[in-house]
């Protein structure tokens, strides 16, 4: 068992053994049903706080050969799905949160990751290929050798595009290196699935191609995912009646989103609100208000205004096809209010 390869269940035990806990684990049905076919690269792009990273380390659970998770998914949903043994526990694994790479490597983000990853995987597979190798070519001498294949989940994927706006060398190295894990001619053969999660979608990277081949679940369209990131009103209800809380004023405070027809809430603000016993703008202090002061300060075409109607309730519409996922490239005012709803500032 290692650290990003073949990991334990070790994360995901902790969150069922929270204080709430609320069944997620249909997710993974979707995911099997994806498995070593063309539609296997899911990429989900959602609002920070809406259990991207939990669902993460479910998956890591359900699918690691570094571990054994009968017993733990036993008590949930997936446990009922035919197939829940077929594909348990089955898989290399491989996880990855690309954000953590950051602080150490900086300019160096591919080679940190590669080593680290080489590193855990020679714990396990002693004859592994040099660090030099490609990493699509080290992964498919494993599988080769193993008959096994991967399942690559990578959490904060944007996180290098979003934060080396002005190092291009270093954001072309990372999706070099991703091309290399989910498009390469060897990934055909070693890639199971790969699951990326990150705030920003992935669509319209320049001219990269690394991303292509994904399917995107978005807060605007995540289609038959909806359910499985946020909690649902049903969901939202049973806590408060555990807890306790008032219904109606949990909606009024937390019921942020609607997402193809279904009423999502963040979790983290209703988790916090049922433990505290207490309605507060928990969601505030999950980034920076420099993001979004920089964009009024713009004022692109009555921007300070529009921003002041969302504040006091009211709605603006905006034009989100032109926003090019690019933080340093904002040329109007819908770009500039696509990108502060993704910096998910206002909600609380």
């Amino acid at each position: 068992m290692g650290i990003y390869f073949n990991p334990g269940n070790e994360g995901f035990a902790s969150d069922v053994n929270s204080d709430i806990y609320v069944d997620k684990t249909g997710l993974i049905k979707h995911m099997n049903k994806s498995l070593g076919k063309a539609q296997r690269c899911i990429a989900v792009s959602h609002a920070r706080r809406f259990g991207k990273s939990q669902a993460a380390g479910m998956l890591e659970a359900y699918y690691s050969l570094g571990c054994d998770s009968k017993e733990l998914f036993a008590p949930f949903e997936i446990a009922r799905e035919p197939d829940f043994l077929v594909h348990l526990n089955k898989y290399h694994v491989i996880h990855l949160d690309v954000s953590s790479f950051e602080g150490t490597y900086r300019d160096d983000i591919v080679f940190g990751i590669k080593k680290i990853l080489h590193d855990d995987i020679k714990k396990s597979v002693p004859d592994i290929m040099a660090l030099e190798y490609p990493i699509a070519t080290i992964l498919n001498d494993i599988y080769e050798k193993t008959k096994c294949q991967f399942v690559i989940i990578i959490d904060e994927w944007d996180c290098v595009v979003r934060n080396y706006p002005d190092k291009p060398e270093v954001v072309h190295g990372y999706l070099q290196f991703l091309h290399d894990l989910f498009k390469s001619k060897e990934a055909k053969s070693f890639l199971a699935l790969a699951y990326i999660t990150g705030i920003m979608p992935i669509k319209k990277i320049k001219n990269e191609s690394a991303l292509n081949n994904f399917r995107e679940y978005t807060m605007l369209n995540s289609k038959q995912l909806t359910p499985y990131f946020g909690f649902t009103e049903d969901e939202v209800r049973e806590l408060c009646h555990r807890f306790s809380m008032d219904f109606e004023a949990v909606r009024t405070w937390y019921n942020g989103y609607l997402i193809n027809g279904i009423h999502m809430y963040n979790p983290n603000s209703v988790c916090n609100a049922m433990l505290d016993h207490s309605l507060e703008p928990y969601w505030r202090n999950t980034s920076s208000f420099e993001t979004i002061n920089d964009l009024i300060t713009l004022n692109f075409d009555g921007l300070k205004e529009d921003v002041l109607h969302l504040l006091s309730g009211c709605k603006v519409g905006i034009k989100t096809i032109t926003f090019g996922n690019d933080l340093s490239a904002i040329h109007s005012k819908d770009d500039a209010l696509t990108c502060i709803d993704t910096s998910w500032i206002f909600r609380v």
